[in-house]
């Protein structure tokens, strides 16, 4: 006779909890879901959300409206266009000389541009220039100056004022006469009164101190 070497009551127990284990055993290839299932493991950084689909576009899109235009603010002036705007011109060109004498200062050329009579007056404007390479001071004395009508034998000397002073261009403290230092490249312009010829003078001879005179020069008539 064969003994068991187990009591009943133990191969008992061994068979209730073979049965407890077959019950709690899951079914190969399934996982039981836990509430913490796909959850980030603890510390990591916060997942975003993935982004909604961006809407496909359309085959046209349609153009912003254009703002409206903004009115005027009362009180400020519209800007002016020029619709003919003005190129400005060339400089005028000097006068014209009448006649031209070299002086005897050096490098000094002596330019009559206008020998007009006007009513009872002739004005003589005449203009030095210097033409050298040093300077040069003219030096005018209108007790020198004349005009004469050599066919009548008739002399014309400058005019004077009320005062005494002749009627021309002076320098500054002087009453009879005129000089100027120019350097080379300058120039200055003179201006002088005589009596004028009577009208059926047609010309005259000017004398300036210092430079030859003028002779047979047209009287320009206004």
């Amino acid at each position: 006779m064969r003994i068991n070497p187990f009591p009943p009551s133990f191969l008992m127990l061994l068979t209730l909890l073979t049965l407890v284990a077959g019950c709690q055993a899951k079914p190969a290839g399934q996982e039981a879901a836990s509430p913490g299932a796909g959850a980030p493991p603890a510390g990591a950084p916060p997942q975003p959300a993935p982004a909604a689909p961006a809407p496909a576009p359309s085959a046209q899109a349609a153009p912003a409206a254009a703002p409206p235009p903004t009115a005027p603010v009362a009180g400020t002036p519209a800007p002016v266009t020029n619709p003919n705007p003005v190129t400005p011109g060339a400089a005028p060109a000097p006068p014209a000389a009448v006649a031209t004498q070299t002086s005897n200062w050096p490098g000094v050329v002596a330019d009559v541009t206008e020998f007009r009579r006007k009513g009872s007056t002739l004005t003589v404007r005449v203009v030095l220039r210097n033409q050298g390479n040093v300077d040069s001071e003219p030096d005018i004395h209108y007790n020198e100056v004349y005009v004469m009508d050599l066919a009548a034998g008739k002399k014309y000397e400058v005019l004077k004022d009320e005062k005494g002073a002749y009627i021309a261009a002076l320098r500054t403290g002087w009453n009879n006469r005129w000089y100027e230092k120019l350097a080379p490249g300058a120039s200055y312009t003179i201006w002088l009164k005589f009596p004028a010829p009577p009208p059926e003078v047609k010309a005259v001879t000017l004398q300036l101190p210092g430079v030859p005179p003028f002779e047979d020069l047209p009287i320009q008539d206004s």
